[in-house]
């Protein structure tokens, strides 16, 4: 696996926005400009899931949101979409148009773009896209504790991590991570990794505006004849197959493989007990 960055695409010319966003994120080399619709198409067929773009929704300076925005938004829901504009009286009414079509957040600028403001929702955005991911995949009985350590193992997967970095991320060696997953009936941490990273494409392969290539290639894949393969692997299917419905299967196989673990555990007869330290 390849090991994708978090970039931040900026499709927008208010004054002072771009630089405030390279302080807010604290990696300059994070923030990437974008000139305009066209290119900020072209610039999503190639960034990995984790990508936060925040995008002028008048542009190039209409008296509505643009229409390239809502066909944006339909060709590729999976999409992290932030519209930064000032809301006004005149305004306001845009903000449920741009909710509908899929937006994740607006920016409110003049009020909320400052570099504090601005971190805050950086952070919560970048913590939106696992715990969607989870959210629609997950059985309604996974505990809460399970929950919290598939929660930094989605983060990890987002960015392209091994089991190292996950070992890392909860301050943990890779052996306590590997026993914490076997308490909590999970796989082991690299097959979870993987299960993660399947969820991630299953769920970009959904997008009508995709191409495989491009969800091997934002997925950390070396290619898409790999992720061709481990859709095989894991679930049975092609590609082609798989379109229209791939992350619901894949979150069917998921859950599947959790839940026969779990039985397997209760099979052996071991008793409950805190796994987190």
């Amino acid at each position: 696996m390849l090991a994708p960055v978090r970039p931040l695409l900026v499709m927008h010319s208010a004054p002072g926005l771009s630089q405030a966003l390279r302080e807010a994120s604290g990696d300059p080399a994070r923030v990437w400009p974008v000139a305009d619709w066209d290119a900020l198409e072209r610039a999503m067929e190639r960034v990995p899931p984790t990508a936060l773009v925040i995008v002028d929704p008048y542009a190039p300076g209409g008296p509505a949101p643009s229409p390239r925005l809502e066909r944006l938004l339909a060709q590729m829901p999976s999409a992290t979409i932030v519209a930064a504009f000032a809301v006004t009286a005149q305004t306001a009414r845009d903000v449920e148009v741009l909710a509908r079509w899929g937006v994740a957040d607006v920016i409110d600028l003049g009020r909320e773009d400052t570099q504090a403001g601005l971190r805050r929702r950086l952070r919560m955005l970048q913590g939106r896209l696992p715990a969607r991911l989870l959210e629609r995949a997950l059985p309604r009985s996974t505990p809460t504790r399970t929950r919290a350590l598939l929660a930094v193992a989605a983060d990890t997967a987002a960015v392209g991590g091994g089991s190292t970095d996950l070992a890392q991320a909860l301050g943990v060696t890779e052996r306590t991570v590997l026993r914490w997953c076997g308490r909590a009936d999970l796989p082991q941490p690299r097959r979870l990794l993987a299960w993660l990273r399947i969820l991630l494409a299953a769920d970009m392969l959904d997008d009508p505006g995709r191409t495989l290539a491009a969800v091997a290639r934002a997925c950390g894949y070396s290619s898409d004849t790999a992720l061709r393969n481990t859709l095989r692997t894991f679930l049975g299917a092609s590609p082609t197959e798989l379109r229209g419905h791939a992350f619901q299967t894949a979150a069917s196989a998921f859950a599947r493989e959790l839940f026969e673990l779990r039985d397997a555990a209760h099979g052996r007869g071991r008793p409950e007990r805190t796994w987190l330290h």
